[in-house]
């Protein structure tokens, strides 16, 4: 078989232009394709992973849904804290709350505001600020009142105690606190 000039620089150009193609090709597949083929994989295990675990969640759930006596804990402690979380706000009933407190802890206070109201998606926080003068004992029991309300959830946010060394024993404070009510 003898192949003649023209035809051998045919097959060589052939052959030069299939090995370019081979490379293109193999460049391709390693720099784009592969790649991809692998964050591909990564996402499938990824999402195979939160299927298991929220399939486990659901089981739990239902399990849940199942234990009459479970429940019914869960539901008397929602309702416990669902009755210290009113759905409405007043700041005058939480004024005249603190009042009360004040009177029955000998606190002095000089002023009282409220703050900006920030939603938390499930309830909303209602913040006061307070300025007044206690002694060490009379401020102790001030910040247990007022976070162990039994009928209104009220949270010590800051507390800034200071001296006066005209009135060594009555410190000026300030405090600041949050009370919150439930998004239905």
């Amino acid at each position: 078989m003898n192949i003649s000039e023209k035809n051998k620089q045919i097959l060589l150009a052939g052959g030069i232009i299939g090995g370019a193609l081979l490379l293109i090709m193999g460049y391709f597949y390693f720099m784009v394709v592969g790649p991809e083929v692998a964050t591909t994989e990564a996402e499938v295990v990824k999402i195979e992973t939160e299927n298991r675990r929220n399939n486990e969640q659901l089981r739990t759930f239902r399990n849940f849904l199942e234990d009459e006596e479970q429940r019914r804990i869960v539901e008397d402690q929602f309702e416990r804290v669902a009755a210290r979380l009113p759905s409405g706000q007043d700041p005058v009933d939480v004024f005249e709350l603190l009042r009360g407190y004040f009177e029955g802890t000998d606190v002095q206070f000089t002023n009282l505001e409220t703050g900006t109201s920030v939603n938390r998606g499930r309830f909303t926080e209602y913040p006061f600020s307070m300025k007044g003068s206690a002694r060490y004992h009379e401020f102790g029991q001030l910040v247990n009142l007022i976070e162990c309300d039994p009928k209104r959830l009220m949270r010590i946010n800051d507390i800034k105690l200071t001296n006066n060394p005209n009135r060594p024993s009555i410190h000026p404070m300030e405090l600041s606190l949050s009370t919150f009510t439930f998004n239905p």
